[in-house]
């Protein structure tokens, strides 16, 4: 069983550390997986006049990088004993969790990325105290809750309390506005675009016999223009249509580019 606090036994055996991190990498997981499924799908349900799509694979991988990683940042601030130790480890986990995977998926060389990796670790471990200290504060409620009076239903609102933190964040995930505008007129302009010659679709190859097919919306931050968008409607038999969105502010979106992939 779990201490009554983390701090109560300056000597812990090393099964108690043991159990201690394995509720650390639980709450971990559980407020990950919570934050990496509703920043998924928050969209879906706010937006559900867009065909929206799932990205699937890289659903999982944000979760085997988020939900694995919070874990693991759980189990190394719940291990030590001291509050002090905890911490610090926990942020220096959560800062290298979070440099590597920046740095694993950037095409810059590897010595820039053991520069950026030397020079900036410390930095991101102090912004990430606030992550080791949540999940410290979680595992000491349940070391405390092991000794109330009813320790099941206040373990199962802890771990309810981590699930709707998670997702709370999670919910800042969705799409920003000027996103959601870009999507919006693509979806508009696929609609028109086989009917209106004036369209700038309306020449794609291949869309006017895909008039009638379903499809599903992605977009992600434009590679071309810092003002746009790069929206991609894939079709349920595998026609791509992928458009760069220009939205300058206070301008009507237009398109700059759109290719089909038939």
């Amino acid at each position: 069983m779990l201490p009554l606090t983390i701090d109560s036994k300056p000597n812990d055996a090393h099964r108690t550390k043991v159990q201690r991190s394995m509720v650390g990498a639980l709450y971990g997981f559980l407020g990950g997986t919570a934050f990496v499924f509703i920043a998924a799908f928050v969209d879906l349900w706010l937006y559900p006049d867009l065909p929206l799509g799932v990205g699937w694979s890289s659903l999982a991988m944000r979760w085997s990088l988020v939900g694995f990683g919070l874990a693991l940042i759980g189990a190394v601030t719940a291990w030590w004993n001291e509050t002090w130790a905890g911490l610090v480890s926990g942020a220096i986990t959560a800062g290298l969790i979070g440099l590597l995977a920046a740095l694993l998926t950037s095409r810059v060389g590897a010595g820039l990325k053991l520069l950026v990796l030397a020079f900036t670790l410390m930095p991101i471990a102090v912004l990430s105290l606030p992550v080791a200290w949540t999940l410290r504060w979680f595992v000491e409620r349940h070391g405390h809750a092991l000794h109330s009076k009813s320790p099941v239903a206040r373990i199962a609102i802890l771990i309810l309390a981590m699930v709707v933190l998670g997702a709370g964040i999670g919910y800042f995930g969705k799409m920003s506005p000027r996103a959601v505008t870009a999507m919006r007129f693509v979806h508009r302009m696929l609609q028109e675009a086989p009917d209106d010659e004036k369209n700038p679709m309306h020449q794609l190859p291949g869309l006017k016999e895909h008039a009638h097919v379903g499809y599903k919306l992605f977009q992600e931050a434009s590679g071309f223009s810092t003002e746009g968008y790069d929206v991609r409607a894939e079709y349920e038999d595998g026609y791509v249509v992928q458009c760069v969105t220009i939205l300058y502010p206070g301008r009507d979106p237009y398109l700059s580019a759109c290719k089909a992939n038939p």
